[in-house]
């Protein structure tokens, strides 16, 4: 299993979406004016596709 931690960051025009793999973690931001926070998880899976069914999402404390 591994914990994906998603925030949402204002992020620049054409880049609706980034992240990090730490291996156990990985850290997501995307931008909501570009990019929904749903959008962004299918990309990371196609992009990290060892998350596929295998993910936990974390998000910051408000």
């Amino acid at each position: 299993m591994a914990e994906v931690h998603v925030e949402e960051v204002e992020l620049d025009d054409g880049t609706p979406m980034m992240y990090r793999d730490f291996g156990s973690y990985v850290r997501l931001a995307h931008d909501p004016a570009q990019m929904d926070e749903a959008a962004a998880l299918a990309l990371l899976c196609v992009r990290v596709p060892r998350l596929i069914g295998d993910l936990e999402i974390s998000r910051p404390e408000p």
